[in-house]
C-alpha cells in the first residue's frame, strides 16, 4: 500500500499536532507543583502580612527563600534543575527578586496595598506571557491573578486586602496547579 502525498502530509501534520499537544501537557505537568508551592507561599505571606504587618518584610524574605529552595528541590527531584543549565534558574530568581526590590526603591509605594499588588500583577503578567507560548491554561491563570488583584485593590478595604490576596491570589495559584495536573 502506498500513501499519496496528501495522505502523507496529513499524517505528518497530525504527528506534529500530537507532538505540540504532548509538549504543552508535559509543561503543565512539570509546572504544577511549583504553582501549588507558590500559592501556599502567597497564602502564608499575605495572610501573615494581614495579621502581623510590622513583620511583613521579614516574613516575606523568609518565605521567598523557602520558596526558592523548595522550588529547586522540586526541580531536582523531577530532573529539571540538574546539569549545566541549572544556573539559569538561579539567575532568573535573582533577576526577579532584584527587579521587584529595585522597583520598590525607585517608585517608593506609599500604601501597603501597593506593595502587595505589585508582585501579584507581575506574576499574573508573566503567566499571560508564558501562556502565549505554552498554552491557554497559563493565560487563564494569569487573567485570574491580575483581575482578582485589581478587583481587590479597588473594592476591598485596605486591611482585608491582604487576606483577599492570601485567599484569591494564593488560592488561584493552587487551583491552577491542581488544574495543570489534570492533563
Amino acid at each position: 500500500m502506498t500513501l499519496s502525498s496528501e495522505e502523507a502530509a496529513k499524517t505528518l501534520s497530525q504527528a506534529e499536532d500530537a507532538r505540540k499537544r504532548s509538549a504543552e501537557l508535559y509543561f503543565y505537568h512539570r509546572s504544577s507543583p511549583h504553582l501549588i508551592l507558590w500559592g501556599i507561599i502567597w497564602v502564608l505571606g499575605y495572610g501573615g502580612t494581614g495579621l502581623f504587618p510590622s513583620y511583613s518584610g521579614y516574613l516575606w524574605d523568609g518565605l521567598v527563600l523557602i520558596g526558592v529552595a523548595c522550588g529547586f528541590y522540586i526541580g531536582r527531584c523531577r530532573g529539571s534543575t540538574a546539569g549545566p543549565k541549572a544556573w539559569r534558574l538561579v539567575a532568573l530568581a535573582v533577576i526577579i527578586i532584584f527587579f521587584v526590590s529595585a522597583t520598590y526603591r525607585i517608585m517608593q509605594p506609599h500604601f501597603a496595598r501597593q506593595f502587595c499588588a505589585y508582585p501579584a500583577l507581575i506574576t499574573g503578567s508573566v503567566y499571560l506571557a508564558v501562556g502565549l507560548w505554552s498554552g491557554l491554561r497559563y493565560v487563564v491563570a494569569g487573567v485570574a491573578v491580575v483581575a482578582l488583584t485589581l478587583f481587590g485593590f479597588y473594592f476591598i478595604t485596605p486591611h482585608l486586602y491582604f487576606f483577599w490576596m492570601a485567599v484569591v491570589g494564593g488560592g488561584s495559584m493552587i487551583l491552577a496547579g491542581l488544574w495543570f495536573r489534570t492533563v
